[in-house]
């Protein structure tokens, strides 16, 4: 009997400490979810103040012309040119990943060359190699009435930058704004800084851009995106380029040769605007150098937001910018950020990839 009396004590004791933890568990988790909660709204709005700041400080900003970035007016600092090769022997390129437009055409037996802008204060700290001049790639810095910077030429772009007085800084006569290093074989080797840049800038008193932009437009939602990528079929294996679209950060990734395009500091290679710009080409020399056909108006297609629609581009004179217009006449507008133009002989193929 008194064993029987000691289980139901025991029993009754069980059941009021569970009743007491459950209790003590609806208090607790009540403590924590009010924490929870209320630390969710200070987080709320700290990020609501962080964005009113923004707002607030960049009230007076301006879209940078180079590639529609909103900054403070006094960034929209002159933009410099520099040529930058793309020889098997010179990857990974130094900076490239930096540039706030490229545009990207062949200069000799299939292989290709980037003209790559930079219009911030902070460039890189190393951009190269930096290779010779042609005279489709001064008519496009002269469109951006920008600083060229080269090593050298062919003849004929020599010629044309006396004749044209075209802003330039050539290697050859002022070496100490670049070095050659012990990397890459000559002439894979020629380098420079954007310190150096800016000081030449700065010599020369060239401090503001002066030139039209492009128009520029806010990015689209993720559901009005689509999900289309683009390869280039340039001639030569090495050379053939795969723009592959990132839905998520809205961005197209570039591969070369099958691989992600990535330039000395790991960064990958990224755009918000991809464009291809078809002109005419043909063989001047026994050097295979070419003749692109760069002013007047030809086909082009832009890339943006996942989708890719037919264009045409438009140059009227040498030192006029390249224009895109849809087949309504209207001027293209582009994502605020970097582009990449892909200049194309008409013979060369675009795929589209999903």
């Amino acid at each position: 009997m008194k064993e029987e009396t000691t289980k139901k004590i025991w029993k009754r004791l069980d059941i009021i400490l569970i009743f007491i933890s459950l209790v003590l568990s609806f208090f607790v988790y009540r403590i924590i979810s009010s924490y929870y909660s209320q630390s969710d709204k200070v987080l709320e709005k700290i990020v609501e103040e962080k964005i009113e700041e923004e707002k607030v400080s960049c009230s007076d900003c301006v879209e940078r012309h180079i590639d529609g970035v909103l900054v403070k007016e006094n960034d929209n600092i002159f933009p410099i040119a520099i040529a930058i090769e793309n020889h098997i022997d010179a990857r990974p390129q130094a900076g490239l990943s930096r540039a706030n437009l490229v545009i990207e055409a062949e200069v000799e037996g299939g292989i290709t060359r980037f003209l790559a802008f930079f219009a911030e204060k902070d460039k890189p700290e190393r951009i190269g190699p930096i290779r010779s001049a042609r005279p489709y790639f001064i008519d496009w810095a002269e469109g951006l009435s920008s600083l060229y910077v080269h090593v050298g030429g062919s003849p004929e772009a020599l010629v044309k930058i006396i004749k044209e007085n075209v802003l330039d800084l050539n290697e050859f006569y002022n070496e100490k704004y670049f070095w050659r290093d012990n990397i890459n074989n000559a002439p894979h080797n020629v380098f420079t800084s954007g310190e150096n840049m800016n000081k030449y800038l700065e010599k020369r008193g060239l401090d503001r851009g002066d030139f039209i932009s492009w128009q520029f437009k806010d990015e689209y939602d993720f559901d009005q995106r689509g999900d289309s990528s683009i390869k280039v079929n340039f001639e030569r294996e090495l050379y053939k380029v795969e723009w592959k679209y990132n839905k998520e950060d809205n961005t197209y990734v570039r591969f070369t040769a099958g691989n992600e395009h990535r330039d000395e500091s790991g960064d990958l290679i990224k755009a918000k605007n991809i464009i291809v710009a078809y002109m005419d080409a043909k063989v001047l020399d026994e050097k295979l150098r070419l003749k692109i056909n760069n002013i007047g108006a030809g086909n082009s297609i832009v890339c943006r937001d996942g989708d890719c629609l037919d264009s045409f581009w438009e140059k009227k004179t040498p030192n006029s910018r390249m224009r895109f217009y849809d087949k309504f006449n209207n001027e293209i507008k582009f994502n605020r950020g970097i582009s990449w133009i892909e200049v194309l002989k008409p013979e060369i193929r675009v795929e589209y990839l999903q």
